[in-house]
């Protein structure tokens, strides 16, 4: 039997869509790469960290801070430690294009442990360049890693509201473009400072605070504390307020928490072999708690990782999986931070989201593919963050590596992995 020359076309045009849109590179609903940085080789767990400041895009690690073009991938500077030395921790303020590097001792011998690193290093993001330099106390970063135990977990440095933060033997200040010394914070006796997140109407920072009755000796936790979270003043490190975290019940001090957001404060707190019982909290301008935001309830239960939660002004935003007959599926959730209520839920596919990202009133969101198909199934969802609506969703043509950081820039989607052992520091995608 003949078949007409137009219907030939119709069937292998058919055929052809069929194949590009399960490939994920039907014309305009895919992502393809733009640009790659050179693989990286062996990483460490500490120094990682990555920033975009203006077209710059910042990588630090143990072994280097590097800097590349955001609109080609060209590096622009690197910087790397002299001698023996290594970073160990990384901050920045992005706002005043400042990297905040912690590295130790360039002639520590080869089996020092990180108790060497004591220096802080500022530079220049933009060109990679030395603008100030500071000792800190030997014991200063004792507490880098999360310890078990009578210490309370801590960052080393902290950066943000044109302040540098360092934590010695309790929290100092310093002007984070020149170095100049700016205050002491006054920390309440009865607790211990621990990680913090400078912002330019107050500095967030986490307490573990006991009873006055039970004095602490140096940086023990005291007996008995729970989670804080306090306000400082930016300009002279007078305490403004301090609110426990848990309202009829506290929640521990040794708890595994975050803060999300340093301004609006939002705090991520969960027991280490609990995460169903975690939560996140939130606070008013003058220390009030708000209604606590649960990792598990009608809106399923949350991926508290920081990577997957942003917040602005007045919402939360994360990502959730629920249950459902047959399996469970996944949602991005808007939570009001006043009320601790959803205001918006939007389904987005069987598989899980990996990434999250909230810029410019959008919620961009990156879905994990599965291990099983032959072919990249990775998605992409730009969401309208007041409504929740769809406003774009493509397909990658590429397999798309687990996200640190996710940037977008002008058109261009850019994923961030600065402590992969392997692979580039920076992909970036562009729509095709």
């Amino acid at each position: 039997m003949l078949i007409a020359g137009g219907a030939v076309l119709a069937l292998i045009g058919a055929a052809t869509a069929g194949c590009l849109a399960y490939t994920g590179r039907f014309p305009g609903d895919s992502m393809d790469i733009a640009w790659q940085t050179p693989a990286d080789g062996k990483s460490s767990e500490q120094g990682n960290g990555a920033w975009l400041v203006g077209d710059v895009l910042v990588r630090s690690r143990f072994d280097a801070a590097t800097a590349y073009d955001a609109r080609t991938g060209a590096q622009v500077w690197d910087l790397r430690p002299s001698g023996r030395s290594r970073i160990c921790a990384a901050e920045a303020d992005v706002d005043r294009s400042v990297l905040l590097v912690v590295r130790d001792d360039e002639h520590r011998p080869a089996s020092s442990r990180r108790e060497l690193c004591t220096v802080v290093t500022a530079v220049d993001m933009k060109n990679g360049r030395e603008i100030w330099r500071t000792p800190i106390p030997a014991d200063a970063d004792a507490d880098v890693d999360a310890k078990v135990g009578r210490r309370f977990e801590r960052g080393v440095i902290a950066a943000g509201g044109g302040l540098a933060l360092v934590a010695d033997q309790g929290l100092r200040a310093f002007d984070v473009r020149t170095g100049e010394s700016r205050w002491t914070a006054a920390v309440p006796e009865n607790c211990v400072p621990g990680k913090a997140a400078p912002a330019d109407r107050h500095v967030a920072v986490l307490l573990a605070c006991g009873t006055p009755d039970k004095p602490r000796t140096d940086d023990e936790v005291p007996e008995g504390a729970e989670l804080h979270a306090a306000a400082f003043a930016p300009t002279t490190g007078a305490l403004l307020w301090s609110t426990p975290l848990g309202d009829r019940e506290p929640v521990r001090w040794d708890e595994m928490s975050s803060i999300v957001s340093a301004d609006p404060l939002v705090v991520s707190a969960s027991g280490a072999g609990d995460k169903a019982s975690g939560a996140y909290y939130s606070f008013g301008k003058d220390g009030a708690r708000h209604p606590r935001i649960e990792f598990s309830g009608e809106h399923g239960h949350l991926n508290d990782k920081l990577r997957v939660a942003a917040v602005d002004g007045t919402r939360l935003y994360a990502l959730a999986g629920y249950y459902v007959k047959g399996g469970t599926r996944h949602r991005a959730v808007a939570f009001d931070l006043t009320t601790g209520r959803p205001v918006w839920r939007t389904d987005l596919d069987d598989l899980p989201g990996v990434a999250l990202h909230l810029q410019d009133g959008k919620v961009t969101v990156i879905v994990k593919g599965s291990a099983t198909s032959a072919v990249p199934d990775e998605d992409l969802y730009v969401l309208d963050a007041a409504t929740g609506k769809e406003r774009d969703s493509r397909g990658f043509h590429d397999d798309v590596a687990p996200a640190d950081e996710v940037f977008v820039y002008k058109d261009l989607l850019i994923v961030a992995r600065p402590g992969a052992s392997s692979g580039p520091a920076f992909t970036a995608y562009a729509r095709a």
